[in-house]
């Protein structure tokens, strides 16, 4: 039988400042941002319920308060603090569900020209190897040919400049042992030289001479962790191709509303 893989969708909380994309948006919660008539969170479900190699979709920050009517069946899981809180409050919820668990999906929610084409894309090609970790990359001209507009940033390796996906896949088991590297990176998640630095002298040196491969950040990343990484050259940018800023906001809407996704 078909392994089916349950996804956690991190949808964030009531947030703690003043966010001009919501401001811009007229929206409470960024997952509730109307996009063609249509709230943010859904795309991201549509997509992911849409995969026949997923099972459960548990969705963290909203709660059915929040009135979205999804098509497919979602569990709601109450929001835990931060990204990093809310990812282990995800986890802790699969678990409690099935204690056997032994990979999930991760997913942002402000991804909405996600496909399921995209998500089935994603679990073959992790499915692949036998990884602990899987994390998508677009490289630069692929995201900027499709978003000219977006102003991603961009990590320079030798192998090109590369933005981070905002869909991945990873074991329950290795999550769980590197919580606090974890913590320590997305601390610094805004500052690519401090995560660098983290994973060591020689790496942030090799970096800095853009002399790091995709390979080579691998075993780094590998070594550090304890566990096995692998990264994904994704031919989509819209995995990268996250709703952050107001102008983003734009370029998403006039494609859903084009129907050009």
């Amino acid at each position: 039988m078909e392994e089916r893989i349950d996804a956690v969708i991190l949808a964030g909380g009531e947030p703690d400042k003043a966010d001009p994309l919501l401001e811009y948006a007229q929206a409470q919660k960024k997952p509730l941002i109307k996009i063609a008539g249509k709230e943010m969170v859904r795309y991201v479900v549509e997509a992911i319920a849409g995969s026949s190699r997923v099972g459960r979709i548990f969705i963290v920050g909203l709660s059915p308060e929040d009135g979205v009517e999804f098509a497919a069946p979602v569990e709601y899981v109450e929001a835990a603090g931060d990204m990093l809180d809310n990812l282990v409050a995800g986890i802790e919820r699969v678990m409690g569900v099935d204690p056997d668990v032994e990979r999930v999906v991760l997913s942002s929610v402000d991804i909405p020209l996600l496909t399921t084409e995209m998500v089935d894309y994603l679990i073959d090609t992790c499915l692949e190897t036998d990884h602990d970790l899987y994390y998508t990359i677009v490289e630069k001209s692929t995201m900027e040919a499709r978003f000219p507009g977006a102003r991603r940033s961009f990590v320079p390796l030798r192998d090109g400049s590369f933005a981070g996906g905002d869909i991945n896949m990873a074991k329950v088991s290795a999550i769980q042992a590197n919580l606090h590297l974890a913590r320590q990176i997305s601390e610094v998640r805004k500052n690519v030289w401090q995560q660098v630095r983290l994973l060591g002298f020689g790496t942030l040196i090799k970096f800095a001479f853009r002399r790091l491969t995709i390979a080579d950040a691998e075993r780094v990343a590998s070594r550090a962790l304890g566990c096995q990484g692998r990264a994904i050259v994704t031919p989509y940018p819209e995995m990268g191709m996250d709703v952050d800023k107001p102008y983003q906001l734009d370029i998403v809407r006039a494609i859903l509303k084009g129907g050009a996704a």
